[in-house]
């Protein structure tokens, strides 16, 4: 298979998966610039992220911020002196393996320049949406569940508040059980498998929660 190079238009991907604002405190933009980039560095994977270049327009950029910058080995451009769109042209124009990028914007402008090169093109939300995380080095695809435990996708606080509550009536079904003569672990045995995996997923929905509300808190 051929390798990939991911060319980003930053704020265009921004604005698509609903993590932009029509109004920024102080600091405010600057999070969830840095929330975005995490999401894509959580998203594409170690390897990928070494052949990925996220150009961001310069005047949006934090005050004192470099030209470029380097977020989980991803490289990250400021348009110093002109806008995104342009240096993403210029980029295009300039690599080698013109065939081997993949745009990811919904601009048509950048759209079409990519098709001169005969790179690909794809819009930023169906972008978002369909990027994963890498399988594991021969391993299986690992399953949502796996996956939210390891903090490895994002959840909607909603799904986080439900699988809490199930967990947690769930527990109260079995200590209900060991109240009428249920089985009971006794204090020097090993707790069971389940019960152990279902209080890390509390722990971790509960944790989740603390995050989500923090940041909605911050106005990040």
């Amino acid at each position: 298979m051929s390798t990939q190079f991911l060319l980003i238009d930053g704020y265009n991907v921004l604005f698509a998966v609903g993590l932009a604002r029509k109004q920024y405190g102080p600091g405010q933009f600057e999070a969830c610039r840095r929330r975005l980039l995490q999401g894509l560095a959580d998203r594409i994977g170690a390897a990928q992220r070494r052949r990925t270049t996220i150009v961001f327009d310069a005047q949006e950029a934090p005050d004192g911020a470099p030209s470029e910058e380097v977020f989980a080995e991803m490289r990250v451009v400021f348009s110093v002196g002109t806008d995104a769109d342009s240096v993403i042209e210029q980029m295009l124009l300039a690599h080698s393996s013109p065939r081997q990028v993949l745009v990811v914007s919904s601009d048509h402008r950048l759209q079409r320049a990519a098709a001169r090169r005969q790179a690909r093109s794809i819009d930023s939300d169906r972008f978002w949406a369909r990027s994963q995380r890498e399988p594991g080095h021969g391993g299986a695809e690992p399953t949502r569940e796996e996956s939210l435990k390891a903090g490895a996708v994002d959840v909607d606080p909603v799904e986080i508040e439900r699988m809490v509550k199930e967990l947690g009536a769930g527990k109260m079904s079995e200590d209900t059980e060991v109240a009428h003569g249920g089985a009971a672990t006794t204090s020097g045995s090993r707790e069971p498998d389940s019960s152990h995996y279902e209080r890390e997923m509390m722990e971790r929905g509960e944790e989740a929660l603390r995050e989500w509300d923090d940041g909605v808190s911050d106005g990040a």
